[in-house]
């Protein structure tokens, strides 16, 4: 008598093994160097959009705040600080993802996409 699961399980076995085979190659590292620059380019652009993105909220806010009640500088300060202190919240954020071990892992278990490292 066979077992039916194991008659399917192998076939997906080799299957599963022939496409690690065809992938493995494609997931080699990139030259350090220039992964590094791109990188930091990247990561660059990303603080600034941040800043300025948190910024001009603030002030937008802020300003039709000051429009629809008439006081003039009142909300536009503060939600500009509110602002700003978002956008430097958000850099904080990216720049501690750099100080993420070089394995993907936190001290939670997890990885940075959240799976279960085990799993």
């Amino acid at each position: 008598m066979i077992d039916h699961d194991t008659a399917r399980r192998e076939p997906f076995d080799d299957r599963l093994a022939r496409l690690e085979q065809k992938v493995a190659p494609r997931t080699g590292k990139a030259e350090p160097s220039a992964l590094s620059e791109q990188s930091s380019l990247g990561m660059a652009f990303r603080i600034a959009s941040d800043m300025i993105a948190g910024i001009a909220v603030g002030l937008g806010i802020g300003y039709e705040l000051d429009r629809w009640t008439g006081y003039r500088p009142v909300f536009i300060i503060v939600f500009a600080m509110l602002g700003m202190g978002a956008g430097l919240r958000n850099v904080w954020r990216v720049v501690n993802v750099m100080d993420v071990p070089e394995s993907g892992t936190q001290k939670n278990g997890r990885s940075q996409r959240g799976q279960r490292i085990d799993d």
